[in-house]
């Protein structure tokens, strides 16, 4: 159905699904040849090793999900209702897999990044865990290789270019799963929002400090929090994470955009309910004189509810 294909690692530059996830990778990838050790190659280098970081710090062009049974072949491509991965990576001695799904528009974790895009990434990657039966405590940091042959690699006939997250949303179902501050905070991308929140509010605080000591300052603190996850992020991720904070809260005025946002809601406000000052002022009026609430709210065509928001109060 899918027309799975088998590929050869050793001629990678003639499989378009493996040069562009060679082109997708960073220049500078954590790899390592075994489990629970890893350091930084060039990606000449990198491509080499068993394992690679599927990622770069700042870009996410792989939704990287890992199946610990010996069907997860046939779950990803029949069992679970979802598209095709572009990349099937299986462990030859227990047929356990990674599977690799390519995101069209990639989604960027920091820097300009927007919160939204991360947080909607984090809830498809979680819904797809769920629906596939991954393993929810792989943390996507390192994958099984598909340049290496210590391991059999099949592509698929999903789309060369991704997948939009709009469209892998449909086979999730998004209104069934946690709202984005409770999906999968330890978990896949979910750790990434998790930790830029935790942190955020300690630079807040901070809001006058430079930009340098701000990172200085906030440094240990993701650290701390992101040693905490039972698969932690690297540390180039946690830094970025960082400085991301730090350079939006040391080009902040906190007292100014406070007061934008309060003119924000009073013109809001304003727009929804209309101008009332002079109503209110006949409340207060009225009030004064002993009317009685119900006849107030009567005469000025307002919910007693209104009244008690402007400060009035009924007579007792």
């Amino acid at each position: 159905m899918y027309n799975l294909q088998k590929l050869d690692p050793s001629k990678w530059q003639d499989s378009p699904v493996l040069a562009q996830y060679v082109n997708d990778l960073a220049e500078k990838p954590y790899c390592s040849y075994i489990k629970n050790y890893c350091h930084i190659r060039n990606k000449k280098r990198a491509i080499e090793h068993v394992y690679i970081q599927p990622n770069s710090p700042i870009r996410v062009n792989y939704i990287v999900l890992d199946i610990d049974h010996p069907n997860g072949i046939h779950t990803a491509l029949y069992d679970a209702d979802l598209p095709p991965p572009h990349l099937i990576i299986q462990n030859n001695e227990n047929a356990h897999v990674h599977l690799a799904y390519r995101v069209k528009n990639p989604v960027y974790m920091w820097g300009k990044a927007r919160s939204k895009p991360i947080r909607y990434l984090a809830r498809v990657q979680y819904g797809m865990v769920r629906k596939l039966g991954a393993d929810a405590s792989y943390g996507g940091n390192l994958m099984k290789n598909p340049l290496s042959d210590v391991w059999t690699t099949y592509t698929t006939t999903a789309p060369l270019e991704g997948y939009d997250l709009k469209y892998l949303a449909q086979f999730v179902n998004l209104d069934l799963l946690p709202s984005d501050e409770e999906a999968a905070n330890d978990q896949g991308f979910g750790r990434n929002c998790n930790l830029f929140d935790r942190t955020r509010v300690h630079g807040y605080k901070e809001n006058t400090a430079s930009y340098s000591a701000l990172v200085e300052h906030l440094q240990p603190i993701a650290e701390n929090y992101n040693s905490q996850y039972e698969v932690p992020l690297f540390l180039n991720e946690v830094t970025h994470i960082v400085r991301s904070i730090a350079r939006y809260c040391s080009r902040t005025d906190f007292t100014t955009s406070n007061k934008a946002f309060s003119a924000l809601q009073r013109d809001r406000i304003k727009r929804r309910w209309g101008d009332n000052t002079s109503k209110q002022e006949q409340a207060r009026i009225l009030a004064s004189e002993g009317v009685k609430k119900t006849e107030i709210a009567k005469q000025l065509e307002v919910n007693r509810s209104t009244l008690t928001r402007w400060g009035i109060r009924a007579k007792k």
